[in-house]
């Protein structure tokens, strides 16, 4: 990093093109600035300086030095420009900075389709309408007595406990609605008091890595009422596990950092979900959340430091029913979390909510997969379920690629590589910013089926929109007149990130299938699970060995799986128990101490040409 400001000195920026002004402290990076200002600059890494995800222009001002890191990502001509990366940049004067789009553009698919299943309707929460005659002198029974009465003239076995919270407000609440009321009951205690007539409903939650997803439930007669998607705001220190592990162990108070952003976001799916239903998140008695271990883990305060070193083991993998008052999420003050169990380290509770939708109805093996930053794969075959974690990296989310973004307008979605030329399609068909996820993988796998690309992954020259840039191969994807600032691109770089994501995944379901005594061709199906696996062409997919090479019929996308694990869990206690089965009967095969598991990566790091990824039509996947 280059040298900047002695630390007593402060400066100030001007952000464009948003016209924001904040103080610099001297030593500080653009990016810590921006994110003490409130000021949004992507960061895929982390602020590691690992991807470009970051990139802004210094335009008026000091033009700081460059550090070893930057010189060695950017062209002169832009080193020139005053680009640097935010993560890598401390300021060394007054100056204006301005931001692109790709860096500021906030993600649009945080996916909540998901494909709702019919479940028996038995939730753990039960809904109690009562009438209760007023206190009189003849009549001086105390108030949870009077009520614990009133309850058991229906249900005489009734054990009932009150809930500190609910005592609390029980006797102005009785006296305000007439003596009238619902009483909420969960495994024995009185966990909340509702008006007459009040709605009584569940939060389902998909805490994931990078993204958000809520569904809102009335817990009477099981319908989703709202549900809608936010961006993790945990990823302003990371979009993967190892980044948020880093920032724990660098920062002294970044575990509490990273809890109190994760309690936000549950506190705004809450109020935005009730809300949008003429409600109040304090009518939400119950909530469901299914995390991988590492967000499952910073939400309950748990010590996250043996999850990033070997043998990367968690400090809780049960199911656990948390007081929703202890964490500071703000629904009803009775009301309580539930957290689906943990497989491993690497395998959470979403992985488990993801099984919970798709292991049940078929008599040949499937393979599940939730490809991200990091990838969970299990094998269910003969009664048994086997899983991996394969560090496949932020490849498939934007991160580590030069033109990289996460799903947000302008993210070019779809790539198609043609005689005349490359064609782009963006999401909200918007002027092209970068490359999404599902961006990444079409231009590789477009690359591959057209010859730019050969089998190991080297870039080719003779194609017209293929370019040398500071001695470094791109495909040019939109100019700059398209793009409306510096053209969109795909380096030879952004090919060897590809491969070493895709290589990964594709080794980890190698691995399980031999384990198994398994070839590709016995599987009935292969469903892909989360946003990224929902807008993948799976076509493109078998093309770079991302899947095996097996007919399109034997692949379901099957959307926000884990969203929908969550939403059973919370309105069957049945589905909550196959869950807590589903995490004891998963067996666990760590990969970082596999000696099959480098030379499997290793073979799989090349790029084969599928017979039918040329001869087959990008039509759209069977759903189960």
């Amino acid at each position: 990093m280059s040298a900047g400001a002695p630390h007593g000195a402060t400066f100030t920026i001007t952000f464009t093109p948003m016209g924001k002004v904040a103080e610099c402290r001297g030593g500080e990076t653009v990016m810590d600035c921006a994110r003490r200002a409130g000021i949004r600059i992507a960061g895929s890494c982390g602020g590691h300086g690992r991807c470009m995800t970051c990139a802004v222009r210094f335009t008026e001002g000091a033009l700081p030095a460059v550090s070893a890191a930057d010189g060695s990502v950017f062209s002169e001509r832009r080193l020139k420009g005053g680009w640097r990366r935010a993560c890598q940049t401390p300021v060394s004067g007054d100056c204006t900075i301005f931001i692109p789009p790709r860096s500021t553009a906030i993600p649009v698919r945080t996916h909540v389709e998901s494909r709702d299943a019919e479940i028996e309707f038995d939730p753990a929460v039960q809904v109690r309408d009562f009438v209760l005659p007023q206190p009189t002198l003849d009549d001086c029974r105390p108030d949870d007595g009077r009520l614990i009465a009133a309850l058991r003239q229906t249900d005489p076995d009734l054990s009932c406990e009150i809930d500190l919270a609910v005592a609390r407000t029980l006797a102005p609440d009785l006296r305000s609605s007439g003596w009238k009321g619902r009483a909420v009951l969960r495994g024995g205690k009185l966990i909340a008091v509702a008006a007459p007539g009040g709605r009584v409903l569940g939060l389902a939650v998909d805490l994931g890595t990078t993204n958000i997803s809520g569904f809102l439930v009335d817990l009477e007669d099981g319908r989703t009422l709202a549900a809608t998607g936010l961006e993790n705001p945990q990823t302003i220190h990371g979009t993967d596990l190892i980044g948020y592990a880093a920032h724990v162990r660098h920062v002294p108070e970044g575990a509490a950092q990273l809890q109190q952003l994760a309690v936000d976001a549950l506190n705004v799916l809450a109020a935005d979900l009730s809300a949008a239903c003429g409600l109040k998140a304090v009518d939400i008695v119950e909530m469901t959340v299914a995390g991988n271990t590492m967000m499952h883990h910073l939400l309950l305060g748990l010590p996250v430091r043996h999850l990033s070193a070997a043998p990367f083991t968690p400090a809780l993998a049960s199911a656990i029913d948390v007081k929703a008052s202890e964490l500071g999420v703000a629904i009803a003050p009775g009301g309580y979390l539930h957290l689906l169990p943990n497989i491993a380290g690497f395998v959470g509770g979403d992985h488990v909510a993801v099984l919970l939708t798709c292991t049940d109805g078929s008599d040949r093996p499937v393979i599940a997969m939730d490809i991200g930053t990091n990838t969970e794969i299990s094998l269910i075959a003969g009664g048994e379920i086997t899983s991996v974690s394969c560090p496949s990296g932020p490849a498939f989310e934007g991160g580590h690629i030069s033109c990289g973004m996460r799903a947000a307008v302008g993210a070019i979605e779809k790539v198609r590589i043609t005689g005349e030329g490359v064609e782009v399609k963006t999401i909200e068909n918007a002027a092209p910013l970068g490359l999404c996820g599902s961006g990444v993988l079409d231009a590789v796998a477009q690359m591959v089926l057209s010859g730019i690309v050969d089998k190991r992954g080297s870039m080719l020259k003779g194609h017209p929109c293929v370019r040398d840039q500071s001695g470094v191969r791109e495909l040019v994807l939109a100019g700059e007149a398209a793009a409306g600032a510096h053209a969109v691109t795909f380096s030879q770089d952004d090919v060897r990130a590809l491969q070493l994501a895709k290589a990964a995944i594709a080794a980890g379901t190698q691995l399980l299938l031999q384990r198994a005594g398994l070839d590709a061709t016995d599987l009935d199906k292969i469903i892909i699970a989360g946003a990224f696996g929902n807008y993948i062409d799976v076509t493109s997919a078998i093309a770079v060995g991302l899947v095996p090479d097996l007919p399109l019929d034997r692949f379901a996308q099957v959307g926000n799986a884990a969203g929908e694990g969550a939403r059973q869990a919370l309105l069957s206690r049945r589905r909550r128990a196959r869950a807590n089965e589903i995490a004891g009967l998963a067996r666990y095969v760590e990969l970082a101490g596999s000696k099959a598991f480098l030379p499997a990566f290793s073979k799989c790091i090349g790029f084969p040409i599928p017979r039918r990824a040329e001869a087959e039509t990008h039509e759209e996947v069977e759903s189960p």
